[in-house]
C-alpha cells in the first residue's frame, strides 16, 4: 500500500477553507513580553489552527482529513544484473504522499536473494561441488559442468582428489558497481559408491590387491608413535 493525494480535496484534508482569523494565515503568533530588561517578542505557532493559517468548514470524508489516502499499487521493476542480499533499488517518486499537497517521496526496495539449488554465493564468484566418481578422479576425465550460462566442458585431471578447485574465469555473477564479471569455482567431490553388485565388489577387491601405501598420508599414520 502506498499513500496517495486525497482526489477528492486535493491533500488539503477539507473543503470550505477560511483564513485562520488568530494568525491571518501565517500559521504563526508573535507575542510580546514586557520585563525589567525591556521588551522582548517570541514567535510560536498559532493554536488556533495548529500553524496551518487555515482552517476547513468542513473536514473531507473520502480521507478524514488526513489529505492522503493509502492505495495498492503495482509497479514493474527492472533488476539490475548481479543484486545481492541487502541492494536497495530507489523508484524516484513512488513513495508516499507529500504533506498538503506535496510531492511523493521515494520507494525503496530491499532484495533478499533465494538461495539456488546448485550454485553458492560468495560476492560476484559462484562456487559449484561437483560429484565424481573414484575411476575418473583416478583416471581423469571430461565431464560437462553447469553455469549460469550454460554447460561447459571442464577437463579433470589424473589424481584429483576431493577438495580441488577448478576456476573458470568470467563466469560468475555481473558487478553491480562496475564492470565485469566474477569467477566459478568447480569444487570436486568424490562419491564413495555405497550400494555396489557383485561384479563391482569383484573388481574392487582385485583392484585392493594392487593398491598403493606409499603416498605421504598413508605414511604419516604408519609412522606416528
Amino acid at each position: 500500500l502506498a499513500s496517495e493525494t486525497c482526489a477528492d480535496c486535493d491533500g488539503a484534508g477539507g473543503h470550505d477553507v477560511s483564513v485562520c482569523p488568530d494568525c491571518g494565515g501565517s500559521g504563526h503568533v508573535d507575542v510580546e513580553q514586557r520585563t525589567m530588561f525591556g521588551t522582548f517578542r517570541t514567535r510560536s505557532a498559532c493554536r488556533r489552527c495548529g500553524g496551518a493559517g487555515k482552517s476547513y468548514q468542513r473536514t473531507c470524508k473520502v480521507c478524514q482529513g488526513q489529505g492522503k489516502v493509502k492505495k495498492p499499487k503495482k509497479v514493474e521493476v527492472k533488476i539490475p544484473a548481479g543484486i545481492d542480499n541487502g541492494n536497495q533499488l530507489r523508484m524516484a517518486g513512488l513513495g508516499d504522499a507529500g504533506i498538503n499537497g506535496g510531492p511523493n517521496g521515494d520507494l525503496y526496495i530491499e532484495f533478499l536473494v533465494a538461495k539456488h539449488a546448485l550454485f553458492k554465493r560468495d560476492g560476484n564468484n559462484i562456487i559449484l561441488d561437483f560429484p565424481i566418481t573414484i575411476s575418473e578422479a583416478v583416471l581423469g576425465a571430461k565431464k560437462e559442468v553447469p553455469t549460469l550460462d550454460g554447460k561447459v566442458k571442464l577437463a579433470i585431471p589424473a589424481g584429483s582428489r576431493t577438495g580441488d578447485k577448478h576456476r573458470l574465469k568470467n563466469k560468475g555473477v555481473n558487478s553491480i558497481n562496475s564492470f565485469g564479471k566474477g569467477d566459478m569455482y568447480v569444487v570436486l567431490k568424490i562419491i564413495t559408491p555405497k550400494n555396489l553388485n557383485r561384479e563391482q565388489k569383484k573388481l574392487f577387491n582385485e583392484l585392493s590387491k594392487l593398491e598403493n601405501y606409499d603416498e605421504p598420508e598413508f605414511k604419516k599414520i604408519e609412522n606416528f608413535k
